[in-house]
């Protein structure tokens, strides 16, 4: 998707919209002059549509932290995604319920301080389970929200447990991990699929359930035009050995991204920040950097 900010120097240009394309074409570029132009195929927009802020209980920092942060640091699009709270039930490490209007509120209040040094937007991030339809309807259509970010930590089996990824006793919680997300994917609620390698924090030996769970989350992601995160805090866990005696980042994994890469799926960074420091640090120019040397097809904006 490319934006082109023009000035037009002709007078009552509407007459030619309505023509063909062709003619329009000659007539923009005859009489319009292109002020300035970004591709967001490429890092060219800086972007981060993945943030927290200290009301998820384990950040730092408010909202208006957060913006100026990224003012200061060139962002052009920020989403606000901080870990949702869920009406009946706390998973853990996420804002009380009691402060979603609040949240919300504030992020509305931020874009319209701001909105002439930078577009905000206004997220969650939140798992899927299938006994909360009706509210992320209500998150989406009644309370507005610009998009969901599919974030997994705490994911339902089909047998209706629920389990954390980060606890994996085997890589055929790989699998049971990858059907919830393809699953989420194809309710159509979510536009990003956060860290969709998360899995591989787990110290299992890369196997047969580890090539299926990556291809059915690529292979769904693609299929339903939903794009997946290329995580900048996995860069900021730094590397460890793993019993395959490997010595690797939990994630991003490449294996995963080889993937993905084969599947076409479009790939955004995002920056995980739990801090204002961390909008758009050395491990989010290395997310960028390092998704864009892998060949993957990476986008700017979710929209």
């Amino acid at each position: 998707m490319i934006y082109i900010q023009v000035q037009f120097t002709i007078p009552n240009i509407s007459q030619y919209i309505k023509k063909v394309n062709t003619t329009l074409l000659y007539f923009l570029t005859k009489y319009v002059k292109i002020l300035s132009y970004t591709d967001t195929g490429s890092d060219n927009m800086l972007s981060n549509f993945h943030t927290h802020t200290k009301r998820c209980l384990h950040a730092y920092g408010s909202e208006e932290d957060y913006v100026k942060s990224a003012v200061d640091s060139g962002l052009e699009l920020l989403g606000f995604s901080d870990h949702a709270p869920f009406p009946d039930y706390d998973f853990g490490y996420r804002m009380p319920y009691s402060e979603l209007e609040e949240y919300l509120a504030e992020v509305n209040r931020l874009r319209e301080i701001y909105k002439d040094k930078l577009t905000i937007f206004k997220g969650l991030e939140i798992e899927y389970h299938p006994k909360y339809s009706d509210y992320y309807k209500i998150l989406l259509e009644d309370m507005k929200l610009d998009y969901l970010l599919l974030g997994e930590h705490m994911y339902t089996e089909s047998s209706g447990e629920i389990k954390n990824i980060f606890f994996a006793e085997s890589t055929d919680d790989y699998l049971s991990y990858a059907q919830s997300v393809c699953q989420a994917i194809e309710t159509g609620f979510f536009a990003v699929v956060a860290h969709p390698d998360i899995m591989f924090i787990n110290d299992h030996k890369w196997d047969n359930n580890c090539e299926k769970a990556c291809r059915l989350i690529a292979e769904c992601a693609s299929a339903n035009d939903v794009i997946l995160e290329f995580n900048a805090n996995g860069f900021r866990r730094n590397k460890m050995l793993y019993s395959d005696d490997i010595v690797r980042y939990p994630y991003p994994h490449k294996l995963f991204w080889d993937i993905a890469k084969k599947e076409g799926v479009r790939v955004i960074a995002g920056s995980d920040c739990h801090s204002p420091d961390q909008m758009y640090d050395e491990y989010m120019k290395k997310a960028v950097h390092t998704a864009q040397e892998f060949g993957l097809k990476f986008v700017s904006t979710i929209f």
